[in-house]
Protein backbone atom coordinates (compact mmCIF):
# COMPACT_ATOMS: atom_id res chain seq x y z
CA UNK A 1 0.00 0.00 0.00
CA UNK A 2 1.40 3.42 -0.70
CA UNK A 3 1.41 6.51 1.73
CA UNK A 4 1.13 9.84 1.13
CA UNK A 5 2.97 12.35 3.82
CA UNK A 6 2.21 15.45 4.63
CA UNK A 7 4.71 17.00 6.46
CA UNK A 8 3.90 19.49 9.52
CA UNK A 9 0.09 19.19 8.22
CA UNK A 10 -1.25 20.82 11.64
CA UNK A 11 -4.48 18.96 11.42
CA UNK A 12 -5.04 17.26 14.82
CA UNK A 13 -2.23 19.81 16.58
CA UNK A 14 0.12 22.43 14.96
CA UNK A 15 2.69 21.08 13.22
CA UNK A 16 2.22 17.68 13.14
CA UNK A 17 2.31 15.46 10.30
CA UNK A 18 -0.24 13.59 8.25
CA UNK A 19 -0.18 10.50 6.28
CA UNK A 20 -3.15 9.17 3.86
CA UNK A 21 -3.68 6.55 1.87
CA UNK A 22 -5.54 6.62 -1.69
CA UNK A 23 -6.27 2.80 -1.66
CA UNK A 24 -9.86 2.65 -2.36
CA UNK A 25 -10.87 0.09 0.03
CA UNK A 26 -9.33 2.84 2.96
CA UNK A 27 -10.67 5.93 0.78
CA UNK A 28 -10.32 8.93 3.23
CA UNK A 29 -7.82 6.84 5.25
CA UNK A 30 -5.63 9.46 7.77
CA UNK A 31 -3.00 8.98 10.17
CA UNK A 32 -1.65 11.26 12.55
CA UNK A 33 1.23 12.02 14.78
CA UNK A 34 4.03 14.53 15.79
CA UNK A 35 6.37 13.00 13.32
CA UNK A 36 6.26 11.16 10.14
CA UNK A 37 7.06 8.24 11.56
CA UNK A 38 3.85 8.09 13.99
CA UNK A 39 1.64 9.81 11.48
CA UNK A 40 2.81 6.65 9.20
CA UNK A 41 2.38 4.31 12.31
CA UNK A 42 -0.94 5.40 12.88
CA UNK A 43 -2.01 4.96 9.25
CA UNK A 44 -0.40 1.76 9.40
CA UNK A 45 -2.55 0.84 12.48
CA UNK A 46 -6.07 2.44 10.80
CA UNK A 47 -5.14 0.28 7.82
CA UNK A 48 -4.90 -2.76 9.82
CA UNK A 49 -1.30 -3.16 9.23
CA UNK A 50 0.00 -2.53 12.34
CA UNK A 51 2.71 0.29 13.78
CA UNK A 52 5.61 -1.54 11.79
CA UNK A 53 3.40 -1.49 8.48
CA UNK A 54 6.69 0.64 6.78
CA UNK A 55 9.51 -1.51 8.05
CA UNK A 56 7.52 -4.49 7.26
CA UNK A 57 7.54 -2.84 3.31
CA UNK A 58 3.53 -3.46 3.81
CA UNK A 59 3.09 0.60 3.51
CA UNK A 60 5.92 2.17 0.98
CA UNK A 61 6.12 5.80 0.95
CA UNK A 62 5.25 7.08 -2.30
CA UNK A 63 5.55 11.08 -1.42
CA UNK A 64 5.96 13.99 0.89
CA UNK A 65 5.01 17.35 0.77
CA UNK A 66 5.94 20.24 3.40
CA UNK A 67 3.85 23.43 3.91
CA UNK A 68 6.50 25.07 5.40
CA UNK A 69 8.00 25.18 1.88
CA UNK A 70 4.93 24.58 -0.86
CA UNK A 71 2.40 26.64 1.64
CA UNK A 72 -0.87 25.76 3.55
CA UNK A 73 -3.43 23.41 1.62
CA UNK A 74 -1.42 22.09 -0.74
CA UNK A 75 -2.19 18.92 -2.97
CA UNK A 76 0.04 15.72 -3.87
CA UNK A 77 0.71 14.89 -7.31
CA UNK A 78 -1.90 12.19 -6.90
CA UNK A 79 -4.26 14.53 -6.02
CA UNK A 80 -3.94 15.76 -9.48
CA UNK A 81 -5.52 12.81 -10.84
CA UNK A 82 -9.08 13.28 -11.94
CA UNK A 83 -11.46 11.58 -9.34
CA UNK A 84 -12.71 7.88 -10.32
CA UNK A 85 -16.50 7.53 -10.47
CA UNK A 86 -15.50 4.65 -7.63
CA UNK A 87 -13.51 7.34 -5.03
CA UNK A 88 -17.24 9.57 -5.52
CA UNK A 89 -19.01 6.52 -4.31
CA UNK A 90 -17.12 5.37 -1.46
CA UNK A 91 -16.96 9.08 -0.56
CA UNK A 92 -20.74 9.51 -0.97
CA UNK A 93 -21.32 6.41 1.26
CA UNK A 94 -18.95 6.90 3.96
CA UNK A 95 -21.22 10.82 4.21
CA UNK A 96 -24.00 9.26 4.65
CA UNK A 97 -23.05 6.53 7.26
CA UNK A 98 -21.28 8.95 9.55
CA UNK A 99 -23.67 11.45 9.30
CA UNK A 100 -26.77 9.05 10.59
CA UNK A 101 -24.20 8.27 13.43
CA UNK A 102 -23.57 12.62 13.70
CA UNK A 103 -26.86 12.92 13.71
CA UNK A 104 -28.15 9.86 16.07
CA UNK A 105 -25.37 11.31 18.79
CA UNK A 106 -26.85 14.56 18.44
CA UNK A 107 -30.55 14.14 18.43
CA UNK A 108 -30.58 12.13 21.98
CA UNK A 109 -28.12 14.37 23.71
CA UNK A 110 -29.57 16.33 26.35
CA UNK A 111 -28.43 20.29 26.26
CA UNK A 112 -26.01 19.76 29.35
CA UNK A 113 -24.25 16.74 27.03
CA UNK A 114 -24.26 19.09 24.14
CA UNK A 115 -22.54 22.12 26.41
CA UNK A 116 -19.80 19.53 27.70
CA UNK A 117 -16.04 20.33 26.82
CA UNK A 118 -13.02 18.23 28.17
CA UNK A 119 -10.52 20.79 29.14
CA UNK A 120 -8.10 18.09 28.79
CA UNK A 121 -8.73 17.86 25.05
CA UNK A 122 -5.90 19.65 23.17
CA UNK A 123 -6.76 21.44 20.18
CA UNK A 124 -4.95 23.58 17.34
CA UNK A 125 -4.79 27.89 18.62
CA UNK A 126 -7.47 28.23 16.30
CA UNK A 127 -9.86 25.86 16.73
CA UNK A 128 -13.60 26.80 18.40
CA UNK A 129 -15.00 23.79 19.06
CA UNK A 130 -15.08 22.75 22.45
CA UNK A 131 -17.81 21.30 23.50
CA UNK A 132 -20.16 18.32 21.90
CA UNK A 133 -22.08 21.12 20.14
CA UNK A 134 -19.66 22.85 18.42
CA UNK A 135 -17.82 20.03 17.23
CA UNK A 136 -20.42 18.67 15.85
CA UNK A 137 -21.26 22.19 14.06
CA UNK A 138 -17.84 22.34 13.21
CA UNK A 139 -18.24 19.88 10.98
CA UNK A 140 -20.89 21.01 8.86
CA UNK A 141 -19.19 23.97 8.70
CA UNK A 142 -16.33 22.38 7.49
CA UNK A 143 -17.40 20.58 4.56
CA UNK A 144 -20.11 23.41 3.57
CA UNK A 145 -18.39 26.37 4.30
CA UNK A 146 -14.41 25.30 4.06
CA UNK A 147 -14.41 21.93 1.72
CA UNK A 148 -16.70 22.99 -1.31
CA UNK A 149 -15.94 26.69 -1.89
CA UNK A 150 -12.29 26.03 -1.63
CA UNK A 151 -12.88 24.29 -5.12
CA UNK A 152 -15.43 26.83 -6.43
CA UNK A 153 -18.77 24.95 -5.67
CA UNK A 154 -21.68 26.30 -3.56
CA UNK A 155 -21.96 26.81 -0.17
CA UNK A 156 -24.71 27.27 1.85
CA UNK A 157 -25.85 29.42 4.85
CA UNK A 158 -26.27 27.51 8.09
CA UNK A 159 -29.23 26.54 9.80
CA UNK A 160 -31.22 28.14 12.61
CA UNK A 161 -30.80 25.01 14.94
CA UNK A 162 -27.61 22.16 15.01
CA UNK A 163 -30.18 19.49 13.92
CA UNK A 164 -31.16 20.62 11.04
CA UNK A 165 -28.17 22.10 10.35
CA UNK A 166 -26.68 18.68 10.44
CA UNK A 167 -29.46 17.70 7.77
CA UNK A 168 -29.19 20.32 5.48
CA UNK A 169 -25.41 20.50 5.12
CA UNK A 170 -25.15 16.87 4.34
CA UNK A 171 -27.92 17.06 1.86
CA UNK A 172 -26.07 19.70 0.12
CA UNK A 173 -22.48 18.41 0.18
CA UNK A 174 -23.85 15.19 -1.32
CA UNK A 175 -26.00 17.07 -3.79
CA UNK A 176 -22.95 19.06 -4.99
CA UNK A 177 -20.74 15.86 -5.03
CA UNK A 178 -23.02 13.65 -6.86
CA UNK A 179 -23.34 15.92 -9.87
CA UNK A 180 -19.75 17.61 -9.61
CA UNK A 181 -16.75 17.15 -12.44
CA UNK A 182 -14.19 14.90 -11.38
CA UNK A 183 -11.13 16.41 -12.64
CA UNK A 184 -11.87 20.29 -10.95
CA UNK A 185 -9.01 21.83 -10.26
CA UNK A 186 -7.99 25.72 -8.11
CA UNK A 187 -5.50 27.08 -6.86
CA UNK A 188 -4.91 30.35 -5.06
CA UNK A 189 -2.60 32.10 -2.95
CA UNK A 190 -4.75 32.36 -0.35
CA UNK A 191 -6.82 29.32 -0.45
CA UNK A 192 -3.82 27.28 -1.50
CA UNK A 193 -4.53 24.24 -4.02
CA UNK A 194 -7.63 22.11 -4.45
CA UNK A 195 -8.60 19.24 -6.53
CA UNK A 196 -11.58 16.83 -7.01
CA UNK A 197 -9.71 14.24 -5.74
CA UNK A 198 -8.59 16.30 -2.29
CA UNK A 199 -12.19 17.25 -1.79
CA UNK A 200 -13.12 13.40 -1.97
CA UNK A 201 -10.52 12.23 0.21
CA UNK A 202 -11.23 15.26 3.04
CA UNK A 203 -14.75 14.51 2.59
CA UNK A 204 -14.41 11.08 3.45
CA UNK A 205 -11.95 11.72 6.32
CA UNK A 206 -13.39 14.64 8.43
CA UNK A 207 -16.56 13.78 9.47
CA UNK A 208 -15.51 10.15 10.41
CA UNK A 209 -12.35 11.37 12.58
CA UNK A 210 -14.50 14.22 14.49
CA UNK A 211 -17.13 11.78 15.14
CA UNK A 212 -14.10 9.57 17.18
CA UNK A 213 -13.72 12.52 19.12
CA UNK A 214 -17.46 13.10 19.36
CA UNK A 215 -18.49 9.84 20.72
CA UNK A 216 -15.82 10.07 23.22
CA UNK A 217 -17.27 13.46 24.54
CA UNK A 218 -21.05 12.35 24.81
CA UNK A 219 -19.46 9.18 26.96
CA UNK A 220 -17.37 11.17 28.97
CA UNK A 221 -20.22 13.75 29.13
CA UNK A 222 -21.77 14.07 33.28
CA UNK A 223 -25.57 13.57 32.13
CA UNK A 224 -27.82 15.81 34.46
CA UNK A 225 -30.20 14.26 36.85
CA UNK A 226 -33.85 15.39 37.26
CA UNK A 227 -35.08 16.58 40.31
Amino acid sequence: MKAYVDQRAGMAAEGWSAAWTFDLEHWGTCGQGPDDATALADLGVRCGLGTMAVEAGELQIAERVDRARSGDETVFARDRVPASEAEREATLAILEHARSRTLELVRAAPPSVLAHRDPDRVLPPYAWWHTVGQLALHIADTESRYYLPMLGLPSRDRASDLVTELEESGEHVRRVVSQMALHLESSSDRNGSWTSTKLLRRLAWHERGELEVLDRLVAHAPVERPG
